[in-house]
């Protein structure tokens, strides 16, 4: 897989460089944070790959290096289930062919959606859009599935748009799938719970945290307490968290939640 930053796509857009996107192989895309790739995001980008693959285009996404709720809404933010590394390594596993990371700043922030997707039109060679039902983008989300649907027929660009899904808790009462439901039931410590909606155990990403050193960690940890991990080799690791942060950090990159 392809990576590429927001900066990459800019310097093909204003001229300074002097190589296409991707060659220039025509391409499908979506856009998100994408934080966990939970079982929602899978059914959206496998809608990506299913149409995209029959239409012979090359599959990516556009993604940003930390998801926007913990830009946009930092005060009450759990923090993040997936570093970027551990996305980047997911789409890969999924079978796409690219990544485009942009750092979310007010640049960014301030461009109009048809700015935006004029760009992934003439610089990305985008001929497909797949995103969920409520997506919006363009300052202050101006944008949304109408608007793009509009700019998409007139433009020659296909979309698709994909509904959400939906979690029966074992009640009558169905839940949204969603990132911020997750971040939810790991802080009350429902590991059970996540893995069915992630489709794998929640996975720390110790050298993202060594890295991070006296920071705090960007990335959800559960509840304060002694917890049975395992580590990439699938070998026992006791992991302890006391005041929101593990006292010993382990001997390996990453820990999966297996209790």
């Amino acid at each position: 897989m392809k990576l590429f930053t927001w900066n990459d796509i800019l310097s093909i857009l204003n001229g300074d460089s002097n190589t296409d996107f991707l060659s220039g192989a025509k391409t499908g895309i979506s856009v998100g944070s994408f934080d966990g790739l939970h079982k929602g995001h899978r059914k959206l980008l496998g809608e990506l790959l299913t149409a995209g693959r029959a239409r012979s285009l090359s599959c990516g996404v556009l993604t940003f290096s930390r998801p926007l709720p913990g830009i946009k809404h930092s005060s009450d933010y759990m923090g993040d289930l997936s570093t970027l590394d551990q996305r980047i390594r997911l789409f890969e596993e999924l079978g796409l062919d690219f990544a485009i990371v942009v750092d979310f700043d007010d640049s960014f922030a301030s461009m109009m959606g048809a700015d935006f997707l004029n760009i992934l039109l003439n610089v990305c060679n985008m001929e497909l859009l797949a995103e969920g039902i409520d997506f919006r983008c363009g300052f202050k989300g101006a944008t949304d599935a109408q608007a793009i649907r509009y700019w998409a027929e007139k433009n020659g660009v296909e979309t698709v748009f994909v509904d959400p899904v939906y979690f029966n808790e074992g009640t009558d009462e169905e839940e949204r799938i969603s990132s911020s439901y997750i971040r939810k039931m790991l802080s009350r410590g429902f590991f059970t719970t996540a893995r069915e909606l992630l489709e794998r155990p929640y996975e720390l990403d110790i050298a993202a945290i060594r890295r991070a050193a006296s920071e705090k960690a960007t990335q959800l940890l559960p509840p304060d307490g002694l917890y049975r991990t395992e580590n990439e080799k699938g070998e026992l690791v006791r992991l302890t968290i006391s005041g929101g942060r593990i006292t010993e950090l382990p001997e390996c990159n990453s820990v999966r939640f297996v209790n």
